[in-house]
């Protein structure tokens, strides 16, 4: 139908706006927050924009579901406060309006499927490693006041930062000095600590060998790997089952919100639009703050799982099918029943 086309167009439209707004917004937060680190020395300017862009995804797949819900009370309420008696003259039931949007719902769901199951979690993985081996090393070395442990009980550095990297860095890969490495100057090359102009010092072997160029490789603090879908799905373990649930978590608020805010719109005939927009807007705004909440629990028990990370979708999915009863409008104020 035509009024369905014409629906589904403006939500696209407002879900885009919304959502650049919002992204904008917290992504220029973001900035600022990694913009204070640089400043005070725990993370180097240069790869500001990098990392940035890796926390992007997670950015998104938060915005996202908020965007859904606002977007489509925006457009469906003054339509139904302002063209009522003609979509019900028309016969346009809410089933046909949900119908209608089967293909919104559905594109929805799957965007934010791709986002929480695979981009956000590689992405953010890779930033987070970006940031360790900076942390680890990079920055901790803007006032240096004695050997830096870059990694646990191995690596350890000293070294003053400049402007084109590091100068007179002494690396220690022991927890004495029986071996270690100098470099005139050096650099963090990706995951690698790049030494220039130097020489390595072996006692144990009674040797010195100078080199022109030398590449330490740096591992990251991050103990928690990225793993994939088909991983989550091969060892099946309470921990990545509820790594599993987590990353459905948003999908589903997505498709539950977008169903809900498509359906409680059309009570705006009755309520208002402000009142319907607001009551709207709360609602799923306390969904989601509920559901993410769930996301840092784990426990050790598969049936602790389902129940922490399906029980506020239940609730919720309760809350939506009582808005096909009549006794749902009446308790809202409706008198046309």
């Amino acid at each position: 139908m035509i009024i369905s086309r014409y629906i589904r167009n403006e939500i696209i439209v407002n879900i885009c706006w919304i959502s650049l707004v919002l992204f904008g917004l917290v992504l220029f937060s973001r900035f600022n927050i990694f913009l204070g680190q640089a400043q005070v020395g725990k993370m180097s300017s240069e790869i500001i924009f990098i990392v940035l862009a890796l926390f992007s995804p997670e950015l998104l797949s938060i915005v996202f579901p908020i965007s859904v819900f606002l977007a489509i009370g925006f457009v469906l309420t003054p339509i139904y406060k302002s063209r009522y008696a003609v979509l019900e003259a028309s016969s346009f039931s809410v089933g046909k309006l949900l119908y209608g949007q089967k293909f919104l719902l559905l594109s929805i769901f799957s965007f934010s499927l791709f986002l929480s199951l695979w981009l956000s979690p590689y992405a953010k993985n890779e930033g987070q490693k970006l940031i360790d081996v900076d942390n680890n090393f990079a920055a901790k070395i803007a006032e240096p006041k004695g050997l830096v442990q870059i990694q646990k009980n191995k690596f350890n550095v000293f070294g003053t930062k400049s402007e084109n990297g590091y100068e007179d860095l002494i690396f220690i890969n022991s927890d004495d000095v029986e071996k270690f490495m100098y470099g005139r100057s050096g650099y963090v090359d990706q995951q690698n600590l790049v030494l220039e102009d130097g020489f390595l010092y072996d006692n144990e072997n009674k040797a010195i060998s100078r080199f022109n160029v030398a590449n330490v490789p740096l591992r990251t603090s991050t103990d928690d790997n990225y793993k994939g879908i088909v991983e989550l799905f091969r060892n099946i373990n309470t921990e990545n089952f509820s790594e599993l649930f987590s990353r459905l978590t948003i999908p589903i608020f997505c498709l539950f919100s977008a169903f809900f805010s498509l359906i409680f719109s059309t009570f705006s005939n009755f309520l208002g639009r402000e009142k319907c927009y607001l009551i709207l807007a709360l609602t799923n705004i306390l969904y989601l703050m509920f559901v993410l909440s769930s996301l840092g629990s784990f426990s050790t028990s598969l049936v602790a799982i389902f129940f922490d990370y399906f029980t506020v979708h239940i609730v919720y999915l309760l809350l939506l099918s009582s808005l096909f009863f009549k006794r749902t409008k009446r308790f809202l104020g409706y008198e046309g029943l």
